[in-house]
């Protein structure tokens, strides 16, 4: 079998999107059946240092425009290369003759449009649509994605399956405390912090994180301040707004994305990992800080229930009150918090790239 994988933004950008489809090809390329030949589009090749494997046969897209790419370049490749199938990640399907398998990981420009720019909405709704219609088989990482793409586009749910996120245990994990020092020291963070990565949006409502730490401070917790690990995406200058005009620039720090070590030893070294947001497919971050031995205080909304099990401390992530009393039983309870960081390692055991890459290995033979 001759199987196409468009993974355009792999090395290219770095976020949950790009972190999944990375993973998952270099597993996929472990289970390869023999026989079977993985082609992976690849924008200027950028994804060659962050694939391994030599079941994994790279070819160039010339162009960055993803317009241009799913038009003219993937099917030109496809029809060149004969191939039996065809996955797509996001929501843009090329036209061609073979199978086509699309990864859609949420809805959340249907649920929180305020979080998306118009024309990215309307652009998403159109295409995603199209996609979810059209293609042989639809994947998406949680049964909360499933559910909402099966009721949204009336699809049968044995065209959508489940491929859940992982994390590599052998990268996120727990590492000695003069390693976390060392890049404390580097970023100057010589104070206790709550740690939070993600692309700085809308969606991940920040606004009531800090909202919470304010309220913590006027309860006397000084001490503790909040680290922000993420690029500046759609509504991030009200995060920033915020932070200035309630002069809280001394205790909020923010660094652009990070490089996996470092972030292995942020996750190490905060007092707690939050996750505020309103809308996830997954949530890849939970099982990064729970993998590092970080305590998790998670939003109670979509997915994340699904992906933390009963590892996180839960709250409804519209009540930012509710947020600051999680974090000061948190942070005032030693026994709850080693707790939390034995149940954080449990539930990453729950989820594998080995098994995510078979499922989708299975998919491609199936459709």
């Amino acid at each position: 079998m001759r199987i196409g994988i468009d993974a355009h933004f792999v090395g290219v950008r770095h976020g949950g999107n790009e972190f999944y489809f990375e993973n998952l090809l270099n597993h996929l390329a472990r289970v390869a059946r023999d026989g079977d030949e993985y082609f992976v589009f690849s924008y200027q090749n950028a994804a060659r240092a962050r694939l391994a494997g030599e079941r994994l046969r790279l070819l160039p897209l010339t162009r960055r425009s993803v317009y241009w790419q799913r038009a003219v370049e993937i099917p030109w490749y496809s029809k060149r290369l004969d191939l039996d199938v065809l996955h797509v990640p996001f929501n843009f399907l090329p036209v061609f003759r073979c199978k086509k398998i699309v990864s859609i990981h949420d809805l959340a420009f249907l649920y929180v449009p305020d979080a998306y720019a118009a024309v990215e909405r309307t652009r998403m709704r159109v295409l995603t649509r199209s996609s979810a219609r059209r293609a042989d088989h639809v994947l998406t990482p949680s049964e909360f994605s499933k559910s909402s793409i099966v009721d949204y586009y009336g699809l049968p749910e044995g065209r959508v399956t489940v491929v859940p996120g992982a994390v590599d245990r052998g990268t996120f994990r727990v590492v000695e405390g003069a390693t976390v020092e060392r890049h404390r020291a580097r970023l100057g963070l010589a104070c206790d912090y709550v740690l939070f990565v993600g692309a700085i949006q809308r969606r991940k409502n920040l606004l009531v994180l800090l909202e919470a730490m304010r309220i913590l401070r006027a309860q006397g917790r000084h001490d503790v301040h909040v680290v922000l690990v993420g690029r500046r995406g759609w509504g991030a200058d009200d995060v920033f707004r915020f932070v200035a005009e309630r002069g809280l620039r001394d205790w909020v720090h923010h660094f652009e994305p990070l490089d996996t070590e470092t972030l292995v030893a942020l996750y190490n070294g905060a007092q707690a990992f939050v996750y505020p947001s309103l809308f996830e497919g997954f949530g890849m971050p939970v099982l990064e800080a729970m993998a590092c031995g970080c305590p998790v205080v998670c939003s109670n909304a979509t997915s994340l229930p699904e992906v933390c099990g009963d590892a996180a401390l839960p709250f409804d992530p519209r009540r930012p009150e509710e947020l600051a009393e999680r974090l000061a039983t948190l942070l005032g309870d030693s026994a709850l918090r080693d707790a939390m960081v034995r149940r954080g390692q449990q539930n990453c055991s729950r989820v594998s790239w080995e098994r995510s890459a078979s499922l989708v290995e299975a998919i491609y033979h199936a459709v």
